[in-house]
């Protein structure tokens, strides 16, 4: 076989181990593609759903908001009508000093009446107000689940972007390292081959 041949072979050999080392590398990278491709799909999802829940948690805390300024306000309208039946009260107390004093025991009798009917008044209020501040207290327990949710669903959005980083360096490092650890040997593979074909040849043109 004449010489030129030998070096052909050679150099078909060495081509031929770069590119399956080549296919190699290429098969690794899109395998590492395509986890990252998929680990894209699943985190748009999760963002979407984490998205809307989101929204729904922040909706549910306006809501709650709202429902916490009306009762705070109702309290205070009934706090006031409190105040006046304590005014009331006061007044009958002092009416009845100026009935006894009198000796006028139906304007006592009457007094006192009017005395029971102004606390009876009151004690409904204050559970009025009881009653409003159970509601504050629900209201706020609301407001915490909700802003709870919503930390979770950040967190989970969070963690899976954290995720498509990791592969994403993982990828390109496992590539990064690979690619050069293939370079290297196939330059060797390379030399190799075309030094052994060279040495055959080299042989077989001796021999003659």
């Amino acid at each position: 076989m004449k010489p030129i041949y030998w070096i052909a072979l050679g150099l078909a050999l060495a081509l031929t181990v770069s590119i399956c080392d080549g296919r190699k590398i290429y098969d690794k990278a899109s395998i590492a593609a395509g986890k990252y491709e998929e680990a894209i799909a699943q985190a748009k999802t999760l963002n979407a759903e984490k998205d809307k829940a989101i929204a729904e948690q922040v909706k549910i805390i306006a809501l709650k908001d709202r429902l916490i300024s009306d009762s705070v306000g109702e309290i205070t309208v009934i706090n006031t009508a409190i105040g006046a039946k304590d005014k009331t009260i006061t007044d009958l107390k002092a009416a009845l000093h100026n009935l006894e004093a009198a000796g006028d025991l139906s304007g006592q009798v009457a007094n006192l009446k009017e005395q029971i009917a102004a606390w009876s008044e009151k004690f409904t209020l204050a559970e009025s107000v009881i009653a409003e501040k159970d509601k504050i207290i629900i209201a706020w327990a609301a407001k915490f689940n909700a802003q709870l949710e919503i930390s979770d669903s950040w967190k989970a959005k969070y963690d899976a972007e954290y995720h498509l980083r990791t592969l994403a360096e993982e990828g390109w490092w496992t590539a990064n390292r690979k690619l050069k650890a293939r370079s290297v040997m196939g330059n060797i593979k390379s030399g190799l081959i075309i030094a052994a074909v060279g040495y055959w040849g080299y042989s077989a043109l001796k021999g003659k």
